[in-house]
C-alpha cells in the first residue's frame, strides 16, 4: 500500500477590488470586505477541519476563524466584525484524495454564500423591498454567478519551494482561464448604480421607503440607487444574516459605522445610514490603500537568499504579517482623540499587508507613514537577499465628504499603483479630487525628505506661524518656471539652469513674507534635504514642490477653525 503523498493546496477567492469599491457608504464599504474575510474563514476551516495544515495566513489569534457560535459569546464581537482575512490561503494536506478535500471547501464556500443570498433575499421580500416570484430567478442568477474561485494542488514531496512555484505557476494559470457559460438571468436591463454590471433589481425611492417595514432596513434604502442582487447583499446582510441568522451584534446599536462627513470633520460616531442632513462645510475625506511591496516575491521565495527554508519563512512572514494587520493597524487608524475620546478615522479592512480605511483628510499622510513604520517594524525579522527586510507602498486619494466614495477608493487605488510602479515603490502618491473637477497629484519616497517637509510647513501652518496662503504663494511663484504645462506642449530645458537654487531662494522669499525669517530658516535644512533627494532635472524639482505645496493648500482647510497642532499630532 503506498502512503499518500503530501501536497499543497492554494485557494483565491474573487472578485476583490470592484467588488469592494462599489460603495454607497461606509458601511456599504465595510460590508463588502468583510463578506469576503467571511467566506475566506468558511473556506478556511473546512480545510483544517479535513486535516489540513494551514500555512498562510497565520491562524494564531484570528478571531475570524473561530467557529460563529462561539461568537455570539465573545465580548469583543468587534473583532470578529473587523475584515482581516487576505482572499486567498495556503496549506499542507496529507491524505489519499486531495481533490475531494479541494472540491469540499469550494463547496463549503459556495454554501456559505448561497446560505447569505437566501436570508438577504427572504428578507428583502419581508420587509418589501422585493417580490418573490418576480425577482428570485434574477436573484439567484446574479448571486450563483458571482463567486470566482480558484485552486491548485501540488505534490509536495521532498521539495517545498520548487512544489510551492509549481503550484503558484498552475493557479496563475488557472485563473487566467475563463469557463464561457451562458448568460444567467439577471445581467440585462437597466444596470446596477454602482458596479455598472448586474441588471439593476430595485431601485430607492421614497415610495419603496414607505413599503420598508423596518427601521433598520429603511435607514439603508434613503438614496436613490438602482441595485442589483449583488449590491443589495451588500445592503442587508449584516442584518438579515450576521445579526438574524447568527446573533451576532452587528445592527446599527451594537456596531455602527460612521459616515463619511461624522470622519471627514472628527465628530461624534453615528451610524452610517442614520446620519442626519447637516450643512455640509468644507470637510474632506482620504482614502487611504496600504499594500506591501513586491509581497508575491516575499511569499514565493524569491526574495530569499535561501529558498531552502520556504516554509519556515511562510509561517513566520504570515505570523510577522498578522501581528501588523490584527495588532497595530486599528490602534493607528483609529486612535482615539486625546480630548474628546473620538476615534481619528474608520477602519475598512486589515488583512496581513493590505489596508483600506478612511480618516480626515489632514491626517491621511500622517496615519499612511505611521502604517508604513509599523509595517516594517513587524517584518524586520524577515530577511532577504542583500539584508533587506519587506517594504511597503500608500495610495492615498482626497475629496469632498460627498464626493461618490466609490470614486474615492478607486482613486486610492490607483493612487496605490501609481506609488508602486512610477514613484518606484517604498513610497506614497496622493490624489486631489478638487470640487471643481480637477486632478492633481503628488508622490514620494518615504524616506527622501518628503514627509518630514510635509509635516514642518503642515505644523506651521496649524501654529500659524505661516499663513493658510504660503503654499498657495510658492507655487504662484514657481509655476512661471515649468516648461510642460500638458502632455501636448513641452519645451527644453535651459542646459545648467539652477533649478534647486531658484526652488530655495522663492521658497524662503515665501516663508519669510508670509511667515516670519525665523520660520522661513528653520524650513531650509528639511527643504534642502528633500531637494537633494530629487533628480536635478529642472522640471521634476518643480513639479515635486509645486505638488507638495498644492496638497498641503488643499488639507489645510479641513482643519476646524483656530484648531491647534497639539490636536492633531498623531504621536
Amino acid at each position: 500500500m503506498n502512503t499518500p503523498l503530501k501536497i499543497i493546496i492554494k485557494f483565491q477567492i474573487g472578485p476583490v477590488q470592484d467588488f469592494i469599491a462599489a460603495a454607497r457608504s461606509t458601511r456599504d464599504l465595510w460590508s463588502g470586505s468583510y463578506l469576503l474575510s467571511f467566506l475566506t474563514a468558511a473556506g478556511i476551516r473546512k480545510l483544517t477541519e479535513r486535516g489540513g495544515e494551514l500555512i498562510f495566513p497565520n491562524s494564531e489569534r484570528q478571531p475570524l476563524l473561530d467557529q460563529p457560535d462561539i461568537w455570539r459569546l465573545s465580548s469583543h464581537q468587534q473583532d470578529q466584525l473587523t475584515p482581516n482575512l487576505p482572499n486567498l490561503f495556503v496549506a499542507i494536506l496529507d491524505g489519499p484524495n486531495p481533490i475531494a478535500v479541494a472540491e469540499a471547501v469550494e463547496k463549503a464556500i459556495r454554501q456559505e454564500w448561497r446560505k447569505i443570498a437566501q436570508s438577504c433575499l427572504k428578507s428583502l421580500v419581508f420587509q418589501n423591498i422585493l417580490h418573490a416570484e418576480e425577482s428570485q430567478t434574477v436573484f439567484f442568477g446574479q448571486t450563483d454567478s458571482f463567486l470566482s474561485i480558484a485552486w491548485q494542488i501540488t505534490p509536495l514531496a521532498n521539495d517545498y519551494e520548487s512544489a510551492y512555484q509549481r503550484n503558484a505557476w498552475h493557479l496563475d494559470a488557472v485563473r487566467q482561464t475563463r469557463d464561457f457559460k451562458a448568460i444567467p438571468p439577471g445581467h440585462g436591463g437597466e444596470k446596477d448604480s454602482l458596479s455598472g454590471k448586474d441588471q439593476a433589481l430595485v431601485r430607492g425611492s421614497d415610495e419603496l421607503r414607505k413599503r420598508i417595514r423596518d427601521n433598520d432596513y429603511r435607514n439603508l434604502f434613503k438614496h436613490d440607487d438602482h441595485l442589483s442582487a449583488i449590491s443589495l447583499i451588500k445592503r442587508v446582510w449584516h442584518l438579515a444574516y450576521l445579526v438574524d441568522v447568527l446573533g451576532l451584534k452587528a445592527d446599527s446599536n451594537g456596531f455602527p459605522i460612521r459616515s463619511t462627513r461624522a470622519i471627514a470633520a472628527r465628530d461624534n460616531r453615528k451610524d452610517d445610514e442614520d446620519d442626519p442632513e447637516r450643512p455640509s462645510g468644507e470637510k474632506y475625506l482620504a482614502a487611504i490603500a496600504f499594500d506591501g511591496d513586491s509581497i508575491g516575491k516575499w511569499v514565493s521565495g524569491e526574495n530569499l537568499a535561501d529558498g531552502s527554508r520556504l516554509r519556515e519563512h511562510h509561517s513566520d512572514f504570515s505570523k510577522a504579517l498578522s501581528q501588523f494587520a490584527l495588532g497595530e493597524v486599528r490602534k493607528i487608524v483609529e486612535k482615539p482623540d486625546a480630548r474628546t475620546g473620538i476615534p481619528l478615522g474608520f477602519l475598512i479592512y486589515a488583512g496581513g499587508d493590505d489596508v483600506v480605511a478612511l480618516v480626515p483628510a489632514d491626517a491621511a499622510l500622517a496615519v499612511a507613514n505611521q502604517l508604513r513604520g509599523a509595517f516594517t517594524k513587524s517584518t524586520l525579522s524577515i530577511k532577504g537577499k542583500d539584508g533587506h527586510s519587506p517594504d511597503a507602498s500608500a495610495g492615498i486619494a482626497i475629496a469632498h465628504f460627498k464626493s461618490p466614495l466609490q470614486d474615492l477608493i478607486r482613486a486610492a487605488q490607483n493612487a496605490e499603483k501609481r506609488a508602486k510602479n512610477t514613484v518606484g515603490r517604498s513610497a506614497f502618491s496622493i490624489t486631489l479630487m478638487k470640487r471643481s473637477g480637477e486632478i492633481s497629484q503628488w508622490g514620494a519616497k518615504w524616506d527622501d525628505g518628503a514627509v518630514e517637509l510635509h509635516d514642518a510647513i503642515f505644523k506651521a501652518m496649524s501654529d500659524q506661524k505661516l499663513s493658510a496662503k504660503f503654499p498657495h504663494r510658492v507655487c504662484q511663484l514657481l509655476e512661471p518656471y515649468l516648461t510642460a504645462r500638458t502632455g501636448i506642449s513641452r519645451q527644453s530645458d535651459v542646459a545648467g539652469f539652477p533649478a534647486h537654487e531658484l526652488i530655495e531662494k522663492e521658497f524662503h522669499h515665501a516663508a519669510t513674507r508670509q511667515g516670519s525669517k525665523a520660520i522661513a530658516d528653520e524650513l531650509r535644512e528639511p527643504l534642502a534635504n528633500y531637494l537633494n533627494h530629487l533628480d536635478a532635472e529642472t522640471q521634476t524639482a518643480l513639479t515635486a514642490i509645486i505638488g507638495l505645496c498644492t496638497t498641503l493648500a488643499f488639507i489645510h482647510r479641513n482643519l476646524p477653525d483656530h484648531q491647534s497642532a497639539e490636536r492633531h499630532a498623531l504621536a
